[in-house]
């Protein structure tokens, strides 16, 4: 979602004098694009977006569509890319505790930039089993406000069943135990609400 803005009269001190002789000058106008970065309680930004999984790339015509997800609780994973030494981490632990963390009735996706087939070798690799969504041009980073200067970063958004944002950690730290600590907090008050 953006929120478009017009904003009129920046540099008003510039454009001062020539109003307060009497002329009708023009006013500049700028337009400002700002994401709308997830927020707690508000509905969470569109992702739409081709996926992988260890079994293969998905279908072209059917990407994950985050919603074509309501009823679940969703965990939308943004990291850096696939294979690095971090996110290797953060996926193994998503694996490992996957019953104890996320439990039944949670869909977790992971979001980078990779190709598709990069996504399948390191799901094949780490044996996944969640999908991973392939943000080329990083419109989804973007959107969710995941971005470092050129990368994504490591976050984490809970979406609850509704589709509303239940959760944020916007400085994930795979290596950190208590990160997965409050991502477990997080996921359990999610599955308390209707």
């Amino acid at each position: 979602m953006k929120v478009m803005l017009a904003l009129g009269a920046v540099l008003l001190g510039a454009a001062s004098p020539a109003i307060g002789q009497g002329t009708t000058a023009r006013l500049p106008r700028v337009k400002l694009a700002l994401e709308d970065a997830p927020r707690l309680g508000r509905p969470a930004p569109l992702v739409v977006l081709p996926y992988a999984t260890a079994a293969g790339i998905g279908p072209v015509d059917q990407p994950f569509a985050l919603g074509k997800e309501l009823g679940n609780i969703v965990v939308l994973a943004f990291y850096p890319g696939d294979f690095t030494p971090a996110s290797t981490a953060q996926w193994r632990a998503f694996r490992e505790r996957a019953d104890s963390l996320f439990g039944t009735g949670v869909v977790v996706v992971g979001v980078a930039s990779d190709s598709l087939a990069t996504h399948q070798r390191f799901a094949q690799e780490l044996e996944l089993p969640f999908k991973l969504l392939g943000d080329a041009d990083h419109t989804v980073a973007r959107r969710y406000a995941a971005m470092n200067s050129k990368q994504p970063r490591h976050m984490v958004v809970v979406v609850g069943r509704d589709g509303r944002v239940r959760y944020v950690d916007s400085t994930f730290a795979p290596l950190d135990p208590e990160r997965y600590v409050h991502l477990a907090t997080a996921i359990a008050a999610a599955k308390e609400r209707p």
